[in-house]
């Protein structure tokens, strides 16, 4: 028996129903896999596999269920028939998940930004104090203080590499290099003097989830309602996380804006309000050089033309300098007790 007819019957045998047609949307060998499974009784369903570990798949899935509880709308998680969140098939673990119908959302304009950042407030509020087995596996991202290192690091490697090239887009790069290479040493300075340290060891209950990658392709729209999807990047860390993420994909075609930024930052305290110590650990992230380092270490500057380059390159420098002075600054001068003008 081949795997694929393998797959479908430990589907059937684990879910409790037979298939009635089976489309294969994504398969990408061991690495991701997507199957949309539609029963002889009609009902919809998607069957997924991340081809990870079973305690990373097991995290995930049992993070959605728990979710899910809260009120956060998502694809949820189905259990097989002896209350798994997960099956095993060709010693690889799958998901099956609510089919959601609909269409992916948008982010045109500020608008559909802050309507995204409303979600992401949400669903990082929602994740407070969550209850897992203790059984599962916690999964948090990378140390910061090592993660700033390496990208430092790597955008170090980059200018040594490109330093003495003629090449247009290696000219613009190395003319705004320093001062992204000056704000990654700044954002590690002020991180290994504010309280990242304690604050990581404060117990799981304290911390939030982050989806990981959340933008507007992973939440579907339908009857005013948007519906997240694809938590397989899900852990915990600090919120600066999700909201670079969906920041630094609105400034691809929208250009840097401070009164979009505040008020992106002010509907997302709203609806998940920070305190004042995690605001200031937050904002040295928000002008750490993430997007610039990740351009140049995925050689994404490879597929733009050199004035989506500078485009790109403009509206880093923009966020990162207005982070620091009207964030970062005001913050740690309101920790610090002194007056703001």
């Amino acid at each position: 028996m081949g795997e694929m007819d393998q797959l479908k019957q430990d589907l059937e045998k684990n879910f409790g129903f037979q298939i009635g047609t089976w489309d294969v949307i994504k398969h990408i060998k061991n690495s991701s896999f997507v199957a949309r499974v539609v029963t002889k009784e009609g009902i919809t369903y998607a069957l997924k596999s991340l081809y990870v570990k079973p305690e990373r798949q097991i995290f995930i899935a049992q993070s959605e269920s728990l979710l899910s509880q809260r009120g956060v709308k998502l694809a949820l998680p189905i259990s097989t028939l002896n209350g798994d969140l997960y099956m095993i098939s060709n010693r690889v673990p799958y998901v099956l998940y609510q089919w959601i119908e609909g269409k992916g959302s948008r982010l045109h304009d500020r608008n559909d930004l802050e309507s995204i950042v409303q979600v992401m407030g949400r669903l990082h509020n929602a994740s407070r104090e969550l209850q897992y087995p203790e059984s599962i596996k916690i999964y948090n991202h990378l140390n910061w203080k090592k993660e700033y290192k390496q990208r430092i690091k790597s955008i170090e490697s980059w200018f040594n590499k490109h330093k003495e090239s003629s090449n247009e887009k290696d000219v613009i790069i190395n003319n705004n290099i320093s001062f992204f290479y000056k704000m990654g040493k700044k954002a590690l300075k002020e991180l290994q003097k504010s309280r990242y340290q304690d604050f990581m060891k404060e117990l799981i209950s304290a911390k939030s989830l982050v989806h990981g990658d959340l933008h507007h392709r992973n939440l579907i729209y339908k009857d005013n309602t948007l519906t997240l999807i694809d938590f397989e990047d899900i852990r915990y860390d600090l919120p600066s996380k999700d909201l670079l993420r969906i920041y630094s994909m609105y400034t691809k075609k929208n250009p840097f804006e401070k009164k979009t930024f505040r008020s992106m930052m002010k509907i997302y305290t709203k609806n998940n309000p920070l305190p004042s110590d995690v605001k200031s650990i937050v904002s040295i992230d928000l002008f750490f050089p993430h997007i610039f380092e990740r351009m140049l270490r995925k050689k994404k500057y490879s597929r733009m033309n050199n004035d989506q380059l500078r485009f790109t390159i403009q509206q880093e420098k923009e966020k990162a300098l207005y982070v620091y002075n009207h964030y970062f600054k005001k913050q740690r001068n309101k920790e610090r007790g002194d007056k703001i003008d």
